[in-house]
């Protein structure tokens, strides 16, 4: 092990190098910072796939409401919740927003996707849903059975060399990184195609955190894999041996590199929950769901060990069996 190259940085194309998106201009609406290519030829595939856009669609309903010219207008999207504790939901959004910021603060290229999560007792809450998105479950189903994800990236951005393949692939990698960290360390569980999301511009977004930390499906679990990665995602970025992957490995550590700088930060969430009303995530005892988070960042491992690490946690989490669904 310690004899292996250590993950450099490959020579990418200029479009998937950093910045290279953010310089390319202006982002239009629900854009999230980030450019898009347009190509009409394709508007076709990704309405059936995606419906109206969420840009177009605010648009069409500001320009009839009467309100529609006020400063501050916006129109959002929730899911009334009854019946349900969603307090756990919200404490995994608290977490991945405090991700989020910390890889926008390190200017890492990392996406992830918070959403509004609302406790408003402990049976009822809002959550947000997530525009222009559509669940990996649904999104093949109009689709011959035998359609890979790689084909459905053809089959809606265009040929592998389009401008607008290769900045959804791109978008595929960075949130791929983002939810794989995210899915380690909080120990996510049951994630199967139903609560995976594909937005319009190839980011991964994932949904339901119902079982998180120490709570599994049935109290028990099954899940042995860091996190999710099965082959269909490694043939969207091109299989095991492309630039796009290396790409995805080094991003990987110096996304998990952060995180180790931000324990503290990211651990005194959790651990301020712990007083409170318990929640599933503490079952058993709390107190040691919140060492066995510790222990994930690996702080006593040096960084020279920590790539070898890295580097194995994707070897074993792909294509693994336990998590193909």
């Amino acid at each position: 092990r310690a004899s292996r190259s250590p993950l450099t940085l490959p020579t990418l194309p200029e479009w998937f190098a950093p910045g290279a998106a953010e310089a390319a201009g202006p982002s239009p609406p629900g854009a999230e910072g980030s450019y898009w290519p347009e190509e009409p030829a394709l508007d076709e595939a990704r309405f059936a796939a995606y419906g109206e856009s969420w840009a177009r669609r605010r648009e069409r309903i500001r320009s009839q409401s009467p309100n529609g010219q006020l400063k501050g207008w916006d129109i959002r999207s929730y899911i009334v919740k009854a019946g349900d504790d969603i307090r756990q939901e919200e404490l995994a959004m608290q977490l991945i927003k405090t991700f989020h910021a910390v890889w926008v603060q390190a200017r890492l290229p990392v996406y992830l996707r918070p959403y509004e999560v609302v406790s408003i007792s402990n049976s009822t809450g809002l959550i947000e849903t997530v525009p222009d998105s559509v669940s990996l479950d649904s999104l093949k189903k109009p689709l011959p059975a035998s359609t890979t994800l790689l084909q459905y990236f053809y089959h809606v951005y265009g040929p592998p060399d389009s401008t607008a393949f290769k900045f959804a692939q791109r978008n595929f990698t960075e949130s791929l990184v983002g939810y794989s960290i995210v899915t380690y360390l909080l120990q996510v569980k049951d994630r199967h195609t139903g609560n995976i999301l594909l937005t319009r511009k190839g980011h991964l977004v994932h949904i339901d955190f119902g079982f998180i930390l120490a709570s599994s499906p049935g109290g028990m679990n099954f899940e042995s894999a860091p996190f999710k990665l099965p082959l269909e995602y490694v043939e969207v970025m091109g299989g095991p041996d492309s630039d796009v992957f290396q790409y995805f490995k080094v991003l990987m550590f110096a996304a998990f590199m952060q995180c180790r700088k931000h324990m503290d930060r990211i651990v005194t969430l959790v651990r301020m929950m712990l007083p409170g009303e318990k929640l599933p995530c503490f079952a058993g005892d709390g107190l040691a769901a919140v060492r066995d988070l510790e222990a994930r960042f690996n702080l006593t491992l040096p960084e020279s060990d920590l790539v070898v690490w890295i580097r194995d946690m994707i070897e074993s989490s792909m294509d693994n069996w336990r998590t193909r669904q």
